[in-house]
Protein backbone atom coordinates (compact mmCIF):
# COMPACT_ATOMS: atom_id res chain seq x y z
CA UNK A 1 0.00 0.00 0.00
CA UNK A 2 2.82 2.46 0.84
CA UNK A 3 4.18 2.00 -2.68
CA UNK A 4 0.85 2.79 -4.34
CA UNK A 5 -0.04 5.98 -2.46
CA UNK A 6 2.10 8.95 -1.53
CA UNK A 7 2.37 8.83 2.25
CA UNK A 8 5.01 7.78 4.76
CA UNK A 9 5.08 4.23 6.04
CA UNK A 10 2.69 3.75 8.96
CA UNK A 11 2.98 0.68 11.17
CA UNK A 12 -0.39 -0.96 11.84
CA UNK A 13 -2.16 0.82 8.97
CA UNK A 14 -5.36 -0.91 7.81
CA UNK A 15 -5.28 -3.37 4.95
CA UNK A 16 -6.47 -2.52 1.46
CA UNK A 17 -9.61 -4.52 2.25
CA UNK A 18 -10.28 -2.25 5.20
CA UNK A 19 -9.57 0.84 3.13
CA UNK A 20 -11.96 -0.33 0.40
CA UNK A 21 -14.77 -0.86 2.88
CA UNK A 22 -14.13 2.49 4.57
CA UNK A 23 -13.51 4.76 1.59
CA UNK A 24 -13.42 3.25 -1.89
CA UNK A 25 -16.91 1.71 -1.75
CA UNK A 26 -18.45 5.19 -1.83
CA UNK A 27 -17.43 5.71 -5.45
CA UNK A 28 -16.15 2.43 -6.83
CA UNK A 29 -19.44 0.67 -6.28
CA UNK A 30 -23.06 1.65 -6.85
CA UNK A 31 -25.13 2.43 -3.76
CA UNK A 32 -22.61 1.05 -1.29
CA UNK A 33 -23.50 0.57 2.37
CA UNK A 34 -20.50 0.05 4.62
CA UNK A 35 -22.35 -1.23 7.72
CA UNK A 36 -19.42 -0.98 10.12
CA UNK A 37 -19.95 -1.94 13.72
CA UNK A 38 -17.65 0.96 14.72
CA UNK A 39 -17.23 4.54 13.41
CA UNK A 40 -15.56 4.93 10.03
CA UNK A 41 -12.67 7.00 11.40
CA UNK A 42 -11.73 4.07 13.64
CA UNK A 43 -11.79 1.78 10.62
CA UNK A 44 -9.51 4.00 8.57
CA UNK A 45 -7.09 4.65 11.41
CA UNK A 46 -6.61 0.97 12.20
CA UNK A 47 -7.08 1.62 15.90
CA UNK A 48 -9.06 -1.53 16.60
CA UNK A 49 -10.52 -4.49 14.80
CA UNK A 50 -13.99 -3.89 13.41
CA UNK A 51 -16.56 -5.85 11.47
CA UNK A 52 -17.88 -4.71 8.10
CA UNK A 53 -21.04 -6.04 6.52
CA UNK A 54 -20.58 -4.07 3.30
CA UNK A 55 -23.31 -4.34 0.69
CA UNK A 56 -23.65 -2.80 -2.78
CA UNK A 57 -26.29 -2.66 -5.48
CA UNK A 58 -23.55 -3.40 -8.04
CA UNK A 59 -19.78 -3.62 -7.89
CA UNK A 60 -18.28 -0.94 -10.08
CA UNK A 61 -19.77 2.25 -11.51
CA UNK A 62 -23.05 1.07 -13.00
CA UNK A 63 -25.72 3.00 -14.91
CA UNK A 64 -27.64 4.10 -11.82
CA UNK A 65 -24.57 5.80 -10.35
CA UNK A 66 -24.97 8.57 -12.95
CA UNK A 67 -28.57 8.18 -14.14
CA UNK A 68 -30.26 7.55 -10.80
CA UNK A 69 -32.71 4.83 -9.72
CA UNK A 70 -34.02 3.05 -12.81
CA UNK A 71 -36.77 0.68 -11.66
CA UNK A 72 -39.52 2.89 -13.08
CA UNK A 73 -37.52 3.47 -16.26
CA UNK A 74 -37.20 -0.30 -16.76
CA UNK A 75 -40.88 -0.89 -16.01
CA UNK A 76 -42.15 1.75 -18.44
CA UNK A 77 -39.79 0.80 -21.22
CA UNK A 78 -40.70 -2.86 -21.10
CA UNK A 79 -43.37 -1.73 -23.56
CA UNK A 80 -41.99 -1.81 -27.13
CA UNK A 81 -44.70 0.65 -28.20
CA UNK A 82 -43.44 3.23 -25.72
CA UNK A 83 -39.87 2.75 -26.83
CA UNK A 84 -40.81 3.11 -30.49
CA UNK A 85 -42.87 6.25 -29.85
CA UNK A 86 -39.98 7.85 -28.03
CA UNK A 87 -37.67 6.91 -30.87
CA UNK A 88 -39.97 8.57 -33.43
CA UNK A 89 -40.77 11.70 -31.41
CA UNK A 90 -37.48 12.22 -29.64
CA UNK A 91 -39.34 12.82 -26.37
CA UNK A 92 -37.29 12.96 -23.20
CA UNK A 93 -37.72 9.95 -20.94
CA UNK A 94 -38.77 11.56 -17.67
CA UNK A 95 -38.37 8.27 -15.79
CA UNK A 96 -34.56 8.48 -15.85
CA UNK A 97 -31.98 11.23 -15.29
CA UNK A 98 -30.00 12.27 -18.34
CA UNK A 99 -27.08 14.36 -16.99
CA UNK A 100 -26.40 16.23 -20.22
CA UNK A 101 -29.96 17.63 -20.22
CA UNK A 102 -29.73 19.10 -16.72
CA UNK A 103 -28.71 22.66 -15.90
CA UNK A 104 -24.90 22.91 -15.96
CA UNK A 105 -24.31 23.27 -12.22
CA UNK A 106 -26.57 20.31 -11.45
CA UNK A 107 -25.12 18.10 -14.17
CA UNK A 108 -21.56 18.55 -12.90
CA UNK A 109 -22.68 17.66 -9.39
CA UNK A 110 -23.31 14.15 -10.67
CA UNK A 111 -19.57 13.93 -11.34
CA UNK A 112 -18.86 15.79 -8.12
CA UNK A 113 -20.53 13.14 -5.99
CA UNK A 114 -17.31 11.15 -6.46
CA UNK A 115 -14.78 13.49 -8.05
CA UNK A 116 -14.55 15.81 -5.05
CA UNK A 117 -13.17 16.17 -1.56
CA UNK A 118 -16.35 16.14 0.51
CA UNK A 119 -17.54 15.40 4.01
CA UNK A 120 -20.78 14.59 5.81
CA UNK A 121 -22.27 17.60 7.56
CA UNK A 122 -22.58 15.86 10.91
CA UNK A 123 -22.26 12.55 12.74
CA UNK A 124 -25.93 11.74 12.19
CA UNK A 125 -25.44 11.87 8.40
CA UNK A 126 -22.32 9.72 8.74
CA UNK A 127 -24.19 7.08 10.75
CA UNK A 128 -27.09 7.08 8.30
CA UNK A 129 -24.76 6.63 5.32
CA UNK A 130 -22.97 3.79 7.11
CA UNK A 131 -26.22 1.81 7.30
CA UNK A 132 -28.32 3.03 4.37
CA UNK A 133 -25.78 4.43 1.92
CA UNK A 134 -25.29 7.97 0.67
CA UNK A 135 -28.44 10.09 0.29
CA UNK A 136 -27.46 11.88 -2.93
CA UNK A 137 -29.13 10.80 -6.16
CA UNK A 138 -28.31 12.16 -9.63
CA UNK A 139 -30.31 15.33 -10.28
CA UNK A 140 -30.35 16.33 -6.60
CA UNK A 141 -28.55 19.36 -5.17
CA UNK A 142 -25.30 17.83 -3.91
CA UNK A 143 -24.84 20.55 -1.30
CA UNK A 144 -27.97 19.46 0.56
CA UNK A 145 -26.52 16.14 1.63
CA UNK A 146 -22.78 16.81 1.94
CA UNK A 147 -20.18 19.54 2.18
CA UNK A 148 -17.89 19.89 -0.84
CA UNK A 149 -14.65 21.21 0.65
CA UNK A 150 -13.52 24.54 -0.80
CA UNK A 151 -10.73 26.12 1.26
CA UNK A 152 -11.24 29.34 -0.71
CA UNK A 153 -14.84 29.58 0.48
CA UNK A 154 -15.99 27.38 3.33
CA UNK A 155 -13.18 26.91 5.87
CA UNK A 156 -15.41 28.72 8.36
CA UNK A 157 -18.25 26.22 8.05
CA UNK A 158 -19.00 24.33 11.29
CA UNK A 159 -18.21 20.99 9.65
CA UNK A 160 -14.81 22.23 8.48
CA UNK A 161 -13.95 23.72 11.86
CA UNK A 162 -14.66 20.39 13.53
CA UNK A 163 -12.62 18.46 10.97
CA UNK A 164 -9.62 20.79 11.23
CA UNK A 165 -9.71 20.63 15.01
CA UNK A 166 -9.53 16.83 14.86
CA UNK A 167 -7.20 16.62 11.83
CA UNK A 168 -5.08 19.82 11.48
CA UNK A 169 -3.38 18.51 8.34
CA UNK A 170 -6.62 17.75 6.51
CA UNK A 171 -6.41 20.64 4.02
CA UNK A 172 -2.68 20.23 3.34
CA UNK A 173 -3.27 16.57 2.46
CA UNK A 174 -5.52 17.48 -0.48
CA UNK A 175 -4.99 21.13 -1.41
CA UNK A 176 -2.21 23.58 -2.19
CA UNK A 177 -1.96 26.41 0.35
CA UNK A 178 -4.11 28.73 -1.81
CA UNK A 179 -6.92 26.16 -1.93
CA UNK A 180 -6.27 24.63 -5.37
CA UNK A 181 -6.74 20.86 -5.37
CA UNK A 182 -3.50 18.85 -5.60
CA UNK A 183 -4.73 15.24 -5.59
CA UNK A 184 -6.24 13.15 -8.37
CA UNK A 185 -9.88 12.16 -8.75
CA UNK A 186 -11.11 15.46 -7.27
CA UNK A 187 -11.66 17.41 -10.46
CA UNK A 188 -15.00 18.86 -9.32
CA UNK A 189 -13.19 20.90 -6.64
CA UNK A 190 -11.08 22.36 -9.43
CA UNK A 191 -14.01 23.04 -11.73
CA UNK A 192 -16.06 25.04 -9.22
CA UNK A 193 -13.08 27.27 -8.40
CA UNK A 194 -12.35 28.02 -12.08
CA UNK A 195 -13.14 31.51 -13.45
CA UNK A 196 -15.01 29.91 -16.36
CA UNK A 197 -17.41 28.43 -13.79
CA UNK A 198 -17.46 31.15 -11.13
CA UNK A 199 -17.77 34.13 -13.50
CA UNK A 200 -20.22 32.67 -16.03
CA UNK A 201 -22.96 35.22 -16.78
CA UNK A 202 -25.20 32.77 -18.63
CA UNK A 203 -26.09 29.77 -16.49
CA UNK A 204 -26.62 27.65 -19.58
CA UNK A 205 -23.12 28.42 -20.85
CA UNK A 206 -21.36 27.69 -17.57
CA UNK A 207 -18.29 25.48 -17.84
CA UNK A 208 -19.18 21.92 -16.86
CA UNK A 209 -17.56 18.52 -16.89
CA UNK A 210 -19.47 17.87 -20.12
CA UNK A 211 -17.89 20.89 -21.79
CA UNK A 212 -14.91 18.63 -22.44
CA UNK A 213 -15.78 15.06 -21.43
CA UNK A 214 -18.26 12.45 -22.56
CA UNK A 215 -18.98 9.34 -20.54
CA UNK A 216 -19.96 7.33 -23.62
CA UNK A 217 -17.91 7.33 -26.80
CA UNK A 218 -20.05 8.87 -29.56
CA UNK A 219 -20.68 7.34 -32.98
CA UNK A 220 -18.92 10.21 -34.77
CA UNK A 221 -15.72 9.76 -32.78
CA UNK A 222 -13.11 8.20 -35.11
CA UNK A 223 -10.91 7.04 -32.22
CA UNK A 224 -10.97 3.52 -30.88
CA UNK A 225 -12.47 2.96 -27.45
CA UNK A 226 -8.94 2.47 -26.09
CA UNK A 227 -7.77 5.78 -27.54
CA UNK A 228 -10.84 7.59 -26.19
CA UNK A 229 -10.33 6.08 -22.74
CA UNK A 230 -6.63 6.95 -22.82
CA UNK A 231 -7.53 10.66 -23.18
CA UNK A 232 -9.58 10.43 -19.96
CA UNK A 233 -12.82 10.30 -21.97
CA UNK A 234 -12.35 13.70 -23.56
CA UNK A 235 -14.96 14.15 -26.30
CA UNK A 236 -14.08 14.09 -30.00
CA UNK A 237 -12.70 17.44 -31.13
CA UNK A 238 -11.94 18.49 -27.57
CA UNK A 239 -8.59 16.71 -27.23
CA UNK A 240 -6.75 19.85 -28.35
CA UNK A 241 -7.54 23.55 -28.26
CA UNK A 242 -11.06 22.97 -29.55
CA UNK A 243 -12.34 22.55 -25.99
CA UNK A 244 -11.26 26.06 -25.00
CA UNK A 245 -11.88 27.77 -28.34
CA UNK A 246 -15.58 26.95 -28.19
CA UNK A 247 -15.81 29.77 -25.63
CA UNK A 248 -12.72 31.78 -26.63
CA UNK A 249 -12.93 31.85 -30.44
CA UNK A 250 -10.96 35.10 -30.85
CA UNK A 251 -7.79 33.39 -29.62
CA UNK A 252 -8.20 30.70 -32.26
CA UNK A 253 -7.82 33.30 -35.03
CA UNK A 254 -4.16 33.68 -34.10
CA UNK A 255 -3.06 31.25 -31.41
CA UNK A 256 0.60 32.15 -31.81
CA UNK A 257 -0.06 35.81 -31.00
CA UNK A 258 -1.60 34.75 -27.68
CA UNK A 259 0.84 32.00 -26.68
CA UNK A 260 4.11 33.46 -28.10
CA UNK A 261 4.95 29.90 -29.17
CA UNK A 262 4.81 28.24 -32.56
CA UNK A 263 1.18 27.52 -33.42
CA UNK A 264 1.59 23.74 -33.67
CA UNK A 265 3.94 23.37 -30.71
CA UNK A 266 3.06 22.01 -27.27
CA UNK A 267 3.65 25.55 -26.01
CA UNK A 268 0.50 26.61 -27.87
CA UNK A 269 -1.66 24.01 -26.14
CA UNK A 270 -4.30 25.69 -23.97
CA UNK A 271 -4.20 22.69 -21.65
CA UNK A 272 -0.45 22.90 -21.05
CA UNK A 273 -0.56 26.53 -19.93
CA UNK A 274 -3.96 26.78 -18.24
CA UNK A 275 -4.42 23.23 -16.91
CA UNK A 276 -0.83 22.22 -16.09
CA UNK A 277 0.29 19.04 -14.38
CA UNK A 278 0.05 20.16 -10.75
CA UNK A 279 -2.16 17.34 -9.45
CA UNK A 280 -0.69 14.10 -8.11
CA UNK A 281 -2.20 10.62 -8.23
CA UNK A 282 -1.77 7.14 -9.65
CA UNK A 283 2.03 7.45 -9.43
CA UNK A 284 2.07 10.34 -11.90
CA UNK A 285 1.19 13.98 -12.44
CA UNK A 286 -2.26 14.86 -13.76
CA UNK A 287 -3.76 18.07 -15.09
CA UNK A 288 -5.18 20.65 -12.75
CA UNK A 289 -8.90 21.19 -13.30
CA UNK A 290 -8.82 24.70 -11.90
CA UNK A 291 -8.30 26.76 -15.03
CA UNK A 292 -5.66 29.38 -14.28
CA UNK A 293 -2.85 31.39 -15.86
CA UNK A 294 0.80 30.73 -15.01
CA UNK A 295 2.53 33.02 -12.51
CA UNK A 296 5.80 32.98 -10.64
CA UNK A 297 3.92 33.91 -7.48
CA UNK A 298 2.17 30.53 -7.39
CA UNK A 299 5.56 28.83 -7.16
CA UNK A 300 7.16 31.26 -4.69
CA UNK A 301 4.23 31.88 -2.37
CA UNK A 302 2.25 28.64 -2.75
CA UNK A 303 4.87 26.10 -3.79
CA UNK A 304 2.88 24.89 -6.79
CA UNK A 305 4.82 24.23 -10.01
CA UNK A 306 3.92 26.81 -12.65
CA UNK A 307 3.19 25.82 -16.24
CA UNK A 308 6.24 27.58 -17.74
CA UNK A 309 8.86 25.95 -15.53
CA UNK A 310 7.09 22.60 -15.68
CA UNK A 311 7.97 22.50 -19.38
CA UNK A 312 11.14 24.62 -19.44
CA UNK A 313 12.78 22.56 -16.73
CA UNK A 314 16.19 24.07 -17.41
CA UNK A 315 15.07 27.64 -16.67
CA UNK A 316 14.91 29.71 -13.49
CA UNK A 317 11.98 31.56 -11.94
CA UNK A 318 13.74 34.80 -12.88
CA UNK A 319 13.62 33.75 -16.55
CA UNK A 320 9.92 32.96 -16.30
CA UNK A 321 9.19 36.20 -14.47
CA UNK A 322 10.90 38.22 -17.18
CA UNK A 323 8.89 36.69 -20.02
CA UNK A 324 5.54 36.76 -18.21
CA UNK A 325 6.02 40.43 -17.41
CA UNK A 326 7.15 41.26 -20.96
CA UNK A 327 4.41 39.28 -22.73
CA UNK A 328 1.43 39.55 -20.40
CA UNK A 329 2.23 42.31 -17.91
CA UNK A 330 2.31 39.85 -15.00
CA UNK A 331 3.66 41.52 -11.87
CA UNK A 332 7.08 40.23 -10.76
CA UNK A 333 7.68 38.93 -7.24
CA UNK A 334 10.73 39.10 -5.01
CA UNK A 335 13.04 36.14 -5.57
CA UNK A 336 15.86 34.84 -3.39
CA UNK A 337 19.31 33.97 -4.73
CA UNK A 338 18.52 30.33 -5.60
CA UNK A 339 15.22 31.26 -7.25
CA UNK A 340 17.06 33.76 -9.45
CA UNK A 341 19.98 31.52 -10.40
CA UNK A 342 19.03 27.82 -10.13
CA UNK A 343 16.67 25.99 -12.49
CA UNK A 344 13.32 25.78 -10.75
CA UNK A 345 12.89 22.08 -11.46
CA UNK A 346 16.03 21.36 -9.43
CA UNK A 347 14.67 23.33 -6.48
CA UNK A 348 11.38 21.41 -6.63
CA UNK A 349 13.18 18.09 -7.06
CA UNK A 350 15.76 18.55 -4.32
CA UNK A 351 14.18 20.99 -1.86
CA UNK A 352 10.44 20.40 -2.20
CA UNK A 353 8.09 18.31 -0.12
CA UNK A 354 7.30 14.75 -1.23
CA UNK A 355 4.44 15.89 -3.48
CA UNK A 356 6.57 18.53 -5.19
CA UNK A 357 9.40 16.04 -5.66
CA UNK A 358 7.01 13.56 -7.27
CA UNK A 359 5.69 16.19 -9.72
CA UNK A 360 9.18 17.39 -10.64
CA UNK A 361 10.43 13.85 -11.18
CA UNK A 362 7.43 13.07 -13.39
CA UNK A 363 8.02 16.23 -15.46
CA UNK A 364 11.53 15.04 -16.27
CA UNK A 365 9.96 12.05 -18.01
CA UNK A 366 7.34 14.13 -19.86
CA UNK A 367 8.19 14.22 -23.58
CA UNK A 368 7.28 17.91 -24.21
CA UNK A 369 9.45 18.99 -21.27
CA UNK A 370 12.31 16.81 -22.45
CA UNK A 371 12.08 18.34 -25.92
CA UNK A 372 12.05 21.89 -24.53
CA UNK A 373 14.78 21.38 -21.92
CA UNK A 374 17.10 18.65 -23.20
CA UNK A 375 17.77 15.53 -21.16
CA UNK A 376 21.54 15.14 -20.84
CA UNK A 377 21.58 16.90 -17.44
CA UNK A 378 18.64 15.11 -15.80
CA UNK A 379 20.19 11.82 -14.65
CA UNK A 380 22.09 13.17 -11.65
CA UNK A 381 19.21 15.07 -10.03
CA UNK A 382 16.89 12.11 -10.63
CA UNK A 383 19.48 9.84 -9.02
CA UNK A 384 19.17 11.91 -5.84
CA UNK A 385 15.62 10.58 -5.49
CA UNK A 386 16.44 6.89 -5.84
CA UNK A 387 16.78 6.70 -2.06
CA UNK A 388 13.92 9.08 -1.24
CA UNK A 389 11.93 8.21 1.92
CA UNK A 390 8.73 7.87 -0.14
CA UNK A 391 8.22 4.73 -2.22
CA UNK A 392 6.13 6.60 -4.79
CA UNK A 393 8.78 9.29 -5.33
CA UNK A 394 11.47 6.65 -5.90
CA UNK A 395 9.26 4.79 -8.39
CA UNK A 396 8.50 7.94 -10.42
CA UNK A 397 12.13 9.07 -10.43
CA UNK A 398 13.30 5.66 -11.69
CA UNK A 399 10.67 5.64 -14.42
CA UNK A 400 11.76 9.08 -15.64
CA UNK A 401 15.41 8.05 -15.42
CA UNK A 402 14.72 5.08 -17.71
CA UNK A 403 13.14 7.45 -20.25
CA UNK A 404 16.54 9.11 -20.78
CA UNK A 405 18.48 7.77 -23.80
CA UNK A 406 21.53 6.78 -21.75
CA UNK A 407 19.58 4.96 -19.03
CA UNK A 408 17.04 2.84 -20.87
CA UNK A 409 16.85 -0.50 -19.06
CA UNK A 410 18.62 0.80 -15.95
CA UNK A 411 18.35 -1.90 -13.27
CA UNK A 412 16.84 -0.62 -10.02
CA UNK A 413 14.31 -1.87 -7.48
CA UNK A 414 12.50 0.97 -5.73
CA UNK A 415 11.51 -1.40 -2.91
CA UNK A 416 15.05 -2.69 -2.33
CA UNK A 417 16.80 -2.07 1.03
CA UNK A 418 18.37 1.42 1.46
CA UNK A 419 21.91 0.17 0.87
CA UNK A 420 20.96 -1.21 -2.56
CA UNK A 421 19.16 2.01 -3.46
CA UNK A 422 22.23 4.03 -2.49
CA UNK A 423 24.34 1.79 -4.70
CA UNK A 424 21.97 2.51 -7.59
CA UNK A 425 22.43 6.25 -7.05
CA UNK A 426 26.22 5.82 -7.18
CA UNK A 427 25.93 3.81 -10.40
CA UNK A 428 24.01 6.67 -12.02
CA UNK A 429 26.61 9.21 -10.87
CA UNK A 430 29.44 7.05 -12.19
CA UNK A 431 27.78 6.45 -15.55
CA UNK A 432 26.97 10.15 -15.89
CA UNK A 433 30.56 11.18 -15.22
CA UNK A 434 31.82 8.83 -17.93
CA UNK A 435 29.36 10.36 -20.42
CA UNK A 436 30.47 13.97 -19.87
CA UNK A 437 33.42 13.99 -22.33
CA UNK A 438 31.27 12.51 -25.09
CA UNK A 439 28.57 15.13 -24.61
CA UNK A 440 30.94 18.10 -24.44
CA UNK A 441 28.17 20.01 -22.71
CA UNK A 442 28.79 23.67 -22.03
CA UNK A 443 28.73 24.99 -18.47
CA UNK A 444 25.29 25.97 -17.24
CA UNK A 445 25.04 27.70 -13.88
CA UNK A 446 21.25 27.28 -13.70
CA UNK A 447 21.62 23.51 -14.07
CA UNK A 448 24.49 23.46 -11.55
CA UNK A 449 27.00 22.36 -14.19
CA UNK A 450 30.57 23.62 -13.83
CA UNK A 451 32.97 24.78 -16.54
CA UNK A 452 33.62 21.19 -17.60
CA UNK A 453 29.91 20.36 -17.78
CA UNK A 454 30.14 18.26 -14.61
CA UNK A 455 27.42 18.45 -11.95
CA UNK A 456 28.31 20.71 -9.03
CA UNK A 457 27.68 18.11 -6.35
CA UNK A 458 28.44 20.60 -3.56
CA UNK A 459 25.49 22.76 -4.67
CA UNK A 460 23.25 19.75 -5.28
CA UNK A 461 23.96 18.39 -1.80
CA UNK A 462 23.49 21.84 -0.22
CA UNK A 463 20.03 22.23 -1.74
CA UNK A 464 19.16 18.62 -0.93
CA UNK A 465 19.94 19.21 2.74
CA UNK A 466 17.24 21.88 2.74
CA UNK A 467 14.61 19.34 1.67
CA UNK A 468 11.12 19.86 3.10
CA UNK A 469 10.70 16.72 5.19
CA UNK A 470 7.23 17.45 6.51
CA UNK A 471 5.06 14.30 6.47
CA UNK A 472 2.94 14.25 3.31
CA UNK A 473 -0.22 12.17 2.93
CA UNK A 474 -1.79 13.05 -0.42
CA UNK A 475 -5.36 11.73 -0.18
CA UNK A 476 -5.86 10.67 -3.79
Amino acid sequence: RDAALLHPHVEGAPSETGRWNAVCVNCHATNGKRRFDAPADVATAGVQAITADTRVAELGIACEACHGPAAEHVRLNSSPLRRYRQYLTGDVDSAIVQPARLMPAVSSQICGQCHAVWEHYDEAAERRANISGLLYRPGDDLSKSRLVVQPSRNLGAPTMKAILQAYPGYIADSFWPDGMIRVSGREYNGLIDSPCFVNATDERRTLTCFSCHTMHKTANDPRSVAEWADTHQVAAGKEGNGACLQCHPSIGANVQRHTRHEAESTGSSCYNCHMPYTTYGLLRALRSHTISSPTVAESVEVGRPNACNSCHLDKTLAWTSEYLERWYGTSPVVLNEDERTVATSLLWLLRGDAGQRALAAWSMGWAPAQAASGTDWMAVPLAMLLNDPYDAVRFIAARSLRSLPDFVGFQYDFLAPPAERTAATLRVLDQSSRLIPARARRPDAALLLDVSGSPRMDAIVRIGLERNDRPVVLRE
